[in-house]
């Protein structure tokens, strides 16, 4: 059998508890998570999701004309990293653990 998931959906919910989970390992505050990290999931989920069969450039250059109308959290290669982190995972491209080299500063 496939194991393989259906790239035309994405459960962002289950998005947003996988990561907070990776997340909470690391060296974030506690509410970090919430304010910094999911609207950055949330927004790498909708680009995935207008374009599951794309390509890594397309859906970074989607993503770096998005941040500029969300709040200035997160600088752009922080939120660029944990985009391509959640778009590894959701075309299963790597089944390694990855938060660990992901450190706000």
């Amino acid at each position: 059998m496939n194991n393989r998931r259906d790239r035309d959906f994405v459960n962002v919910v289950s998005e947003l508890t996988y990561w907070q989970e990776r997340f909470s390992k690391g060296s974030f505050a506690p509410d970090s998570f919430d304010k910094d990290c999911a609207p950055i999931i949330k927004l790498a989920c909708d680009i995935y999701l207008r374009d599951p069969h794309g390509i890594n450039t397309s859906w970074v250059s989607a993503l770096c004309s998005r941040i500029p109308s969300m709040p200035p959290r997160l600088n752009v290669d922080i939120s660029k990293q944990m985009a391509q982190l959640c778009w590894s995972r959701l075309n299963e491209t790597s089944q390694a653990e990855v938060h660990s080299f992901l450190r706000l500063q």
